[in-house]
């Protein structure tokens, strides 16, 4: 295939995964008050290994992982673990919009800065500048003024901040596995092994009672799951592989605009002025990010 038509391709998958990742966020405040999150977990996990497995054997790509990679999915899979707690806690909490504007603009931009940091190079004034505009986008984002630790704790921000840190660590791991797996083999594994892992904090008493749960519940749960994760999370491991974490990462910023969109139609949250002040800031040093990435 053409290379320009190649990227034109994952370009436009980017966009439809980055549009179903912020649809996701409303969809898990609607299932966040059928079940805890500790049920939750355990079947978004199961659904998206499901749903990624059946990708793998029509595609017919090979699983087998070498033992450096399956390290890296062993790695992955733990902060996979802790973003879906810190997801679901959020959510339940807090506002859905609002964690879908955080956690796609903070995620990016740490990401970026592990890159730098872990590659020992310099920062560039545009660096500076850029992480500059993000920390005052992410104050007004939150409502720092207004807010104590408490606040932050109860309000469910701390844990979209705590979200964006673990995924800007999963997408820099999945970006050193890229020489020696297929991308949607190692999503595979990611999730296959949170699956196991989430064993540990799954409540097992309740873990039927899915299936006692109305349309509702399972419309939003397969966008939240095999949709969100097997389609859209698969893509972005994609994008990590032929793009780089960084410039992958920075295509995040097309979740905030659908999160806080579907937020309002299906959740009736109000968008405030903050959020869309503090998210353009945000999304302004991705920009500049981006543009020093292709430098």
């Amino acid at each position: 295939m053409n290379k320009a038509l190649e990227n034109k391709n994952l370009t436009i998958a980017l966009l439809i995964a980055m549009t179903i990742w912020g649809i996701s966020w409303p969809n898990a405040k609607i299932i966040g008050k059928y079940a805890s999150y500790e049920v939750l977990i355990f079947w978004r996990f199961l659904f998206s290994a499901a749903t990624i497995f059946i990708f793998a054997f029509f595609l017919n790509i090979q699983l087998k992982p070498s033992k450096k990679t399956f390290f890296y999915a062993l790695f992955s899979s733990m902060f996979v673990i802790l973003y879906n707690m810190n997801y679901f806690k959020g959510t339940q909490i807090g506002l859905a919009g609002l964690g879908g504007v955080i956690v796609p603009t903070l995620s990016p931009i740490l990401t970026y800065l592990l890159t730098l940091l872990l590659r020992v190079e310099k920062f560039k004034k545009t660096d500076f500048f850029s992480f500059f505009i993000a920390i005052i986008g992410g104050g007004i984002l939150i409502r720092i003024w207004e807010i104590s630790w408490q606040d932050l704790i109860y309000s469910g921000n701390i844990y979209y901040i705590i979200a964006a840190a673990t995924w800007s660590i999963v997408s820099i791991v999945s970006e050193k596995a890229k020489k020696s797996i297929n991308p949607i083999a190692f999503s595979f594994w990611i999730y296959f092994l949170s699956i196991i892992f989430s064993t540990i904090i799954t409540d097992f008493q309740n873990i039927s009672t899915v299936f006692t749960f109305d349309w509702i519940f399972w419309l939003n749960f397969i966008v939240v799951s095999s949709l969100s994760v097997g389609f859209a999370t698969t893509i972005f491991f994609y994008a990590t592989f032929r793009l780089g974490s960084a410039r992958a990462a920075s295509f995040m910023f097309f979740v905030p605009l659908s999160s806080v969109i579907f937020s309002w139609l299906f959740l009736k949250e109000e968008i405030m002025i903050s959020t869309i002040v503090g998210g353009g800031l945000m999304i302004c040093a991705l920009y500049l990010i981006n543009f020093r990435s292709k430098a």
